[in-house]
């Protein structure tokens, strides 16, 4: 529903049935950093069947993926004794007693895929390239989105998460009223004199460094939150 509003969909899925797989349109394999393949999902089982790699009658290409890439398929243990890289000359050397990853990796970037998506690229980095560039005392946005659209959806969601977890907001509001009735009974009658200057600068200190410290529990967020961002 959300790709028939216009939506781009990312999917990041571990080894999906063949009902899902078979709804994607792009494939990207990845494996320890390295991109094994990158192209239709359609042509994904012909791409390895170039290479060397047969998948079995009803196996679910999902699976069949993260056989070979794993080096355990039953259709790499049939191909291992007459298998050769398909690339002669140097890179097949270079490819000799490397890991499965490396080989497919090699491969790939001598796959027309490869070429296609590097054509591509280099078009699009064309285009930016003639567009009329900033000049250095003009502020260049990185972001798709500027800082007041940011800072909205950042509220917004602060603010979800406070009403969802009523629990910490209480707590919060009940230590900062109890602090404040204690620094307001500490310096309760302070007089207009020279010794009440010195109590009110004592006072201020007291808040200012309470703020400051009582902000460092926002440092919980990035430890909870890391995970998930990476």
């Amino acid at each position: 529903r959300l790709s028939r509003r216009g939506r781009t969909i990312i999917f990041s899925i571990h080894q999906p049935r063949y009902s899902i797989f078979k709804l994607f349109d792009s494939l990207t394999l990845l494996a320890l950093g390295k991109v094994l393949y990158h192209g239709p999902a359609k042509h994904a089982l012909e791409y390895f069947s170039s290479i060397g790699y047969e998948c079995e009658p009803f196996n679910n290409p999902a699976d069949f993926f993260l056989d070979v890439i794993n080096g355990d398929s039953t259709a790499v243990a049939a191909s291992k004794e007459d298998h050769r890289p398909v690339d002669t000359g140097k890179v097949a050397e270079d490819n000799v007693g490397s890991s499965v990853v490396d080989v497919l990796h090699q491969k790939y970037l001598s796959s027309s895929l490869y070429q296609s998506t590097k054509e591509a690229l280099g078009k699009v980095e064309l285009g930016q390239g003639s567009k009329q560039r900033l000049s250095k005392q003009e502020h260049e946005i990185t972001y798709a989105n500027g800082f007041l659209t940011q800072l909205y959806w950042v509220s917004k969601r602060s603010l979800k998460n406070l009403i969802r977890n009523p629990q910490a907001s209480i707590a919060q509001i009940a230590v900062t009223v109890i602090l404040a009735l204690v620094v307001g009974a500490i310096f309760f009658g302070v007089k207009l004199d020279r010794s009440g200057i010195q109590n009110r600068v004592g006072s201020l200190f007291f808040v200012t460094t309470n703020q400051c410290f009582s902000s460092v529990s926002a440092i919980e967020l990035f430890i909870r939150d890391k995970k998930l961002f990476v």
